[in-house]
């Protein structure tokens, strides 16, 4: 056998063994990803409640429940992203999918990709879906994965909207954060069952280490969830109505320094 021969049969031979490697690796990453999936599934079942018995089950539990469902997600997070090439539309889609929440539902992932002076990061804003078939209280957290060794691992959460028990979460960056090297974004929800809408929202910033609440203001009245926030120069406009009754539309004008948002001007329109 010649040199080359045996070049060819060694190289084919390691080819070989690091193609068996991959698709085990592959393959234990997908019991993983089954393994995860079937423990939420199991979680999430304890969630909701349909009765009397159901709701006190619920109630006795859902708290460690809860964060035993986003350490699950926080595990699924850094086995399936690389943060070197993934999406904030493929992140959404995957953990849409790994909850069993589907595209336009009720229930409503968000997810941002952030550079900072202290690195790549992805800040997710999780909604589980919590309560009963009329009253839903689901769990919003936000939270922030670092690149750490080529994978996302969880370094801060903040759940405060959480306590409005609030549905249908959104979320919107503002377009220039008053603080260098931070970002800052506005978060709303719907506060069931009432409508017209309330809305619970608040204004965060995250420096590359913690979430901090910029503003907690009371909830407010909306004719529509999603419209009840817009980003602006310098800041972002609220759209509510004065009071259940009203026919009119205030729209508040908002301005962000560092030091939170303040109201600069408002203004009227007629509510379709």
């Amino acid at each position: 056998m010649t040199t080359s021969i045996k070049q060819s049969a060694i190289i084919f031979a390691i080819s070989q063994i690091f193609a068996i490697f991959s698709l085990n690796s592959w393959a234990q990453q997908d019991r993983l990803s089954t393994d995860r999936a079937t423990r939420v599934g199991a979680l999430s079942g304890q969630l909701h409640w349909h009765d009397e018995a159901g709701r006190k089950r619920y109630e006795a539990v859902k708290d460690q429940v809860t964060q035993t469902l986003l350490s699950e997600i926080d595990g699924y997070i850094g086995e399936s992203f690389d943060p070197r090439s993934a999406t904030a539309e493929q992140v959404q889609k995957g953990v849409d999918a790994f909850l069993g929440y589907r595209e336009g539902g009720l229930f409503n992932n968000i997810v941002f990709l952030v550079d900072l002076p202290d690195g790549h990061f992805l800040i997710i804003g999780i909604e589980i879906w919590r309560g009963g078939s009329v009253n839903g209280e689901d769990a919003i957290s936000f939270r922030a994965y670092a690149n750490s060794g080529g994978k996302f691992v969880h370094v801060a959460s903040v759940n405060d909207l959480t306590d409005s028990g609030v549905a249908s979460l959104f979320a919107k960056a503002l377009p220039t954060p008053p603080v260098a090297g931070q970002f800052w974004f506005i978060a709303w929800a719907d506060v069931p069952p009432l409508a017209p809408f309330k809305v619970a929202m608040r204004l965060y910033a995250f420096d590359g280490k913690d979430f901090r609440t910029a503003w907690n203001p009371e909830n407010v009245i909306a004719s529509s969830v999603p419209d009840a926030v817009q980003t602006a120069s310098g800041g972002f406009i609220v759209n509510r109505m004065p009071d259940f009754q009203s026919q009119l539309i205030l729209h508040e004008q908002y301005s962000v320094s560092a030091d939170g948002p303040k109201k600069i001007v408002e203004w009227t329109t007629q509510r379709e």
